[in-house]
């Protein structure tokens, strides 16, 4: 069965792809190097469950696409906008999710998305002062592991 490699390989691809990621990573979100020294913005893929049906397997997958806040050492005059770039990172990193769903959505393989992502931000996490956004979606693959008789 290939299936687990498969996914993981073609979310890989389409983050590579995205010209505004530069560094991506997979297993638990615990684990990622978030440190400094990693080149950002980064792409972090977790693997939740998965269900295996007679005729398809679904994954619960979790991309996390991050950035690092940015401060500007001047006095703050506009209280909407702040003196860092939380509002540029949340936009960019929300374009990521964006543009890896609709490229796993156009794909021709037998993959399918159940439903549409749901995407949920995060403002200086980690001990670095990572934002960005935790996009979770169900993308479903044909079980084409041989039948039992």
């Amino acid at each position: 069965m290939r299936s687990y490699y498969e996914v993981l390989q073609v979310i890989k691809e389409k983050l590579e792809a995205d010209p505004l990621v530069h560094t991506i990573t997979q297993g638990s979100i615990t684990d990622v190097d978030l440190d400094k020294k990693n080149i950002y913005p980064l792409a972090h893929i977790q693997t939740g469950t998965a269900i295996i049906g007679m005729q398809t397997i679904t994954f619960n997958i979790s991309v996390f696409a991050m950035d690092i806040r940015d401060n500007v050492n001047t006095l703050r005059t506009d209280k909407f906008n702040g003196n860092d770039n939380e509002i540029d990172n949340a936009n960019s990193m929300l374009a990521i999710c964006n543009r890896l769903f609709k490229s796993i959505a156009k794909l021709e393989y037998d993959y399918s998305i159940n439903e549409n992502p749901t995407c949920e931000p995060f403002y200086e996490n980690y001990h670095n002062g990572l934002d960005g956004w935790a996009m979770s979606f169900q993308i479903e693959i044909p079980n084409t592991e041989i039948a039992v008789c």
